[in-house]
């Protein structure tokens, strides 16, 4: 019986090659305003207005409940090595890592967990199923995978690959939907169906991804925020976090940040797979209100119209917008 990854947040097996070939960066996030715990979503490309689910920490741990097959020999070292692939990307700073065995299991429980089981939404000729438990503002606080137990699973090399699937769901747990990049060879991990060992190892396709996610949603462990000091047993008053924002104008689009205090500022422009367009502003600036207009200048051109990220950092912290650039 040949299975697939299906579904929204499921990876499923096939032998049927999808043949084609799609643009560049066909990367898809995960899309679903609902809190709770949920296995359907929208795919979206990076720049939705709505945004997508994320990660507000770099550092994830799993467990794996070795129950049935997650007990097998080598198990856990393909689930660890699946884990390691998406450490890998640069600039995006996340860390998955291991936290050992655990009798949890495909519920919502505050651990995240890789197991194996029948059903929990996983049937037919489906591989694996992710959940994902969501806070307001599409915040990710869980999230769980299920293997599904009715296959032969291997860690050998043979079908069906624990560290493949796991890649690929595991890619999901960060807020990656399935690509849109078809093509018979050197597929993206995150490929709607199984292919075998290849999928291991990411493509540009995935780094892609998360460096959107990670452009667009740094994780709070990714830069340190300023707190004033007081004096013991007086209440500290904390800084308010920088804000920026964006609105467009004809021919571009005006960036405006206010600063509390007087601090160094750089203002960088990124596009939807995370590269860097423009460096707009990086010098000492005294407190007040400022405004930043972008023509779409870049390093290689005017930048196409569209979408793009604007990431502000100071000495009080980070933060992020969505840049419109216009004709």
């Amino acid at each position: 019986m040949k299975r697939s990854l299906v579904g929204i947040l499921a990876v499923a097996a096939t032998g049927t090659a999808i043949l084609g070939v799609a643009n560049a960066y066909a990367f898809r996030m995960i899309q679903n305003t609902n809190t709770g715990r949920t296995s359907s979503a929208s795919r979206v490309l990076c720049d939705d207005p709505v945004g997508f689910v994320h990660w507000t920490t770099p550092s994830i741990s799993w467990g794996l409940n070795a129950a049935g097959q997650g007990g097998d020999a080598g198990v856990t070292a393909a689930v660890q090595n699946a884990m390691a692939a998406w450490n890998n990307v640069s600039p995006a700073p996340y860390a998955l890592t291991y936290s050992g065995t655990t009798n949890a299991g495909f519920v919502t429980d505050g651990i995240n967990v890789l197991s194996w089981s029948s059903g929990n939404g996983c049937s037919g000729g489906c591989l694996a199923i992710t959940a994902l438990v969501l806070a307001p503002g599409q915040v990710i606080i869980e999230s769980d995978v299920s293997f599904n137990s009715l296959a032969a699973w291997n860690t050998d090399g043979n079908d069906y690959d624990v560290q493949a699937v796991a890649t690929h769901e595991l890619g999901h747990t960060l807020g990656i939907h399935h690509t849109e990049l078809q093509k018979p060879r050197n597929r993206p991990t995150m490929y709607a169906s199984y292919f075998g060992t290849a999928g291991r190892s990411l493509e540009s396709d995935d780094t892609a991804a998360l460096s959107c996610s990670y452009t667009r949603y740094p994780p709070l462990g990714a830069s340190s925020f300023a707190v004033a000091a007081a004096a013991p047993g007086v209440a500290q008053a904390v800084e308010l976090p920088i804000r920026l924002s964006a609105r467009p104008r004809v021919g571009g689009s005006i960036l405006r940040f206010a600063l509390t205090a007087g601090s160094r500022v750089r203002l960088d422009v990124f596009d939807v797979a995370g590269r860097k367009t423009a460096t707009l502003l990086d010098d000492f600036r005294a407190p007040g209100e400022y405004e930043i207009a972008w023509d779409g200048a870049s390093t290689r051109g005017r930048a196409a119209s569209g979408f793009y990220f604007a990431r502000i950092t100071t000495e009080k912290g980070v933060a992020n917008t969505t840049v419109p650039l216009a004709e």
